[in-house]
């Protein structure tokens, strides 16, 4: 009969040797772990889109449908711009938040300037802060027209 070989014939391993090797499997299974975490958040995270030309302009419509001296609030995602129509041949365009506290602007049509219903706060065309406790100016946008079509250049 041919002899079994049990536990006890092995050879025993060094309690250093049994560290190392504890260590070093402990040492794979914690990048393993993290090599599956990034394949799990990747995967979960939505992808990136490519900024395109269409995403940087906005159609704001007609330019007959803007009166002389009016305005309109046009939206990008949740940031508000109001586009100005001040003579016949100029449009302006400025960010429609106060830069205080971070209101929605007004148009007031008769002083002709973006106010801020939270704190006084006033801007004329330009952005330039006329009164009240805004610390900056507004931001500018490009606006054109083309084929009588307004258009808001967000970039």
């Amino acid at each position: 009969m041919a002899e079994e070989s049990t536990r006890d014939d092995l050879p025993e391993l060094s309690p250093g040797r049994r560290k190392f090797l504890q260590w070093l499997t402990g040492g794979f299974l914690s990048l393993w772990g993290v090599g599956f975490l990034w394949v799990i958040t990747s995967f979960l995270k939505p992808p990136q889109s490519k900024s395109s030309i269409a995403e940087r302009v906005i159609k704001v419509g007609p330019l007959d449908d803007l009166p002389v001296g009016q305005a309109r609030l046009v939206r990008r995602g949740r940031e508000p711009i109001w586009v100005i129509r001040p003579d016949e041949e100029n449009l302006v365009a400025l960010a429609g938040v106060c830069t205080h506290m971070h209101c929605v602007l007004d148009w007031d049509p008769k002083q002709r300037s973006l106010d801020c219903p939270c704190h006084e706060g006033a801007f004329d065309l330009n952005g330039n802060v006329l009164k009240g406790p805004p610390p900056q100016s507004l931001r500018r946008y490009r606006v054109e027209t083309r084929l009588g079509e307004i258009h808001l250049h967000v970039s």
